[in-house]
């Protein structure tokens, strides 16, 4: 008998199974709450691009983000089978053939990450003023209107503790 068979035999005592069923809980909840937070970060970013919103917060990582949505949701969907259906040999190997799925559509979406960033950032972007980057990581925001850059500015000589948390409009600015 191989191994394998040996541990779908063996049946979970009482402990072992609270412990499995707490950490897929965890991973359930941990999981949902990350695609929910990326949808409405950087699936909102997406959108603002591509609708041609006058303020737009960009960085690479929204493009990471969105194509990883799908592995999140996979490893969401087969975590919560793993915890509802009995376990079995079966529910193993399917485990095991969408994990590797899922590895290998994760690799591609991290090597499709930089050229589409880039593309974001060339084309789509191109109708837009950069209102200049803090850091080679950080993001930039983007807007239509190069006056719309002085609300986000900062100007810690101006003796204020908090200026940049003051909102400027362009009909402030009239």
């Amino acid at each position: 008998m191989s191994r394998i068979q040996k541990l779908t035999i063996n049946k979970m005592t009482l402990k072992e199974r609270v412990k499995f069923i707490l950490i897929c809980l965890l991973s359930i909840i941990v999981l949902t709450s990350a695609l929910f937070f990326f949808i409405n970060v950087s699936g909102i970013t997406i959108l603002d691009i591509f609708a041609g919103a006058d303020i737009i917060y960009y960085t690479w990582r929204d493009v990471l983000a969105l194509l990883y949505l799908p592995v999140m949701g996979y490893a969401d969907v087969l975590v919560f089978l793993f915890l509802f259906l009995p376990f079995t040999f079966r529910l193993t190997k399917l485990w095991v053939d969408f994990s590797n799925v899922i590895c290998v559509y994760a690799v591609l979406a991290f090597f499709l990450t930089l050229p589409l960033s880039f593309y974001i950032s060339f084309f789509p972007l191109a109708d837009y003023y950069s209102c200049g980057l803090r850091g080679p990581f950080s993001g930039a925001y983007y807007v239509k209107d190069l006056k719309m850059c002085e609300q986000f500015e900062y100007h810690p000589e101006s003796g204020s503790d908090d200026v940049s948390a003051i909102s400027v409009t362009p009909q402030d600015k009239k």
